[in-house]
């Protein structure tokens, strides 16, 4: 008997142990391997797999429409390269040299999508998980400012505040600058929107929000901000697994057709985040930004708060020109510091950007317009956040006077997602 329990507990601690070291990866493979010319080489264990290939942003894109709502989105849908069979049953790519980016990819094994198992660095766009991968060609590209440096580091917070006027707890991400915790100084605030499907977290994770501010900050080429990323969705709480709804995000279930909108509960939002953080109030002292829906949001945010945002950021996204003229005029008679749109040449939503500037400068409202190459993707909003965040809040910017109003009858702009 004694020797019978001697060997179930050996088993039952064989057993554990095995358990244990399968929570790593425990591949033995290097993959993605970033090698000295800036490829990248991929690498995958699979001596029974017929086909293995390798799907990601980082391949050279296929535009694709889709049709939202009844209005088209185009987006670049990552490319597909096939991993090559060796010794052992490692299949292994690689690619032609990067440019500095974050970029995103998966394993398609025998049309399977799969992790890579050797890389335990991911992220999650809306509910769908994909493995990532930072490269820096070169000091002061966009891969180097999405890389954590050795720099003063800011704080990132996940808070929950009250909305009475949604009648629930929310969640909100705030990034506080480095130095805020041991200090007295009162900071500038940006508000910072996500689009469809996303949440309190999008901009933090896919966003690289903290890595941009920290970075530029150091380097003085943004002011030191508070930057509040809270949650778009008015029936969501907060991002999976921190609300009590458990809500599953998709594209769609984002919008709701509610009458209600953002611009009814943002009050608390602002209220929470002046009473409880040493912001610097006042219009020049306060902007909002989003992507996408986001971008919708915070021009819809700044048509009906007007004395509120003295910069305005619409990054994919823009509000309707029809019926909103009047509310638009009277934005710019605030003369904002900055009102700046930014959307790729690929992106669906540049026609609507495109015909927003084209009425402001009707107008003579002194509107910016920002081209980037691509679609509705991250790799263009994380680029115009960067923008972006240099621009507000230097002492020297003054606010720009619109010229005379010249209100043009029958302009139509199509909202986006």
């Amino acid at each position: 008997m004694k020797r019978l329990f001697f060997a179930l507990s050996l088993a039952l601690f064989a057993f554990s142990a095995s358990a244990q070291q399968a929570l790593g990866p425990g591949t033995g493979l290097v993959s993605p391997e970033i090698n000295p010319d800036n490829t990248v080489t991929f690498r995958y264990h699979n001596p029974k797999a017929k086909v293995v290939q390798v799907t990601g942003d980082f391949l050279p894109t296929v535009p694709v429409e889709v049709d939202f709502g009844g209005r088209t989105i185009v987006y670049d849908a990552p490319g597909v390269a096939d991993l090559k069979e060796g010794p052992g049953g490692v299949w292994s790519f690689t690619t032609a040299p990067l440019s500095g980016e974050l970029y995103s990819y998966s394993f398609l094994v025998d049309g399977k999508k799969v992790p890579d198992p050797s890389n335990v660095h991911q992220n999650r766009d809306v509910a769908s998980w994909t493995n990532i991968f930072l490269l820096s060609a070169q000091p002061g590209d966009a891969g180097w400012y999405y890389e954590v440096h050795n720099v003063p580091h800011g704080t990132v917070s996940h808070v929950w505040y009250d909305s009475p006027t949604l009648n629930s707890q929310r969640r909100m991400t705030v990034y506080t600058p480095a130095g805020y915790e041991g200090g007295t100084r009162h900071y500038p605030v940006l508000y910072l929107l996500h689009g469809s499907g996303g949440d309190e977290d999008a901009w933090m994770d896919l966003g690289r929000t903290a890595q941009i501010l920290d970075n530029l900050i150091a380097e003085g080429k943004a002011q030191p901000m508070i930057v509040v990323m809270p949650n778009g969705v008015w029936f969501n709480q907060a991002a999976p697994g921190a609300a009590v709804n458990n809500f599953q995000p998709t594209m769609a279930n984002s919008r709701s057709q509610s009458t209600i909108e953002i611009e009814d509960s943002f009050p608390d939002v602002m209220n929470f985040v002046e009473k409880h953080y040493r912001v610097s109030k006042g219009y020049s002292n306060t902007a909002v930004a989003g992507l996408s829906m986001g971008g919708r949001q915070s021009c819809m945010l700044s048509l009906h708060y007007p004395d509120r945002f003295g910069s305005v950021g619409l990054f994919s996204g823009v509000g309707n020109i029809e019926g909103n003229e009047e509310a638009f005029a009277k934005v710019f008679a605030y003369q904002p510091k900055l009102y700046w749109i930014a959307c790729g040449k690929a992106d669906g939503i540049m026609v609507n950007s495109r015909r927003l500037k084209e009425w402001c400068d009707y107008q003579g409202f002194p509107a910016q317009l920002y081209e980037s190459e691509g679609g509705h993707i991250w790799r263009n909003w994380r680029e115009y956040l960067t923008i972006f965040a240099q621009k507000l809040f230097r002492p020297e910017q003054k606010a720009q006077k619109p010229a005379a109003r010249r209100m043009s009858q029958g302009s139509s702009m199509d909202m986006d997602d």
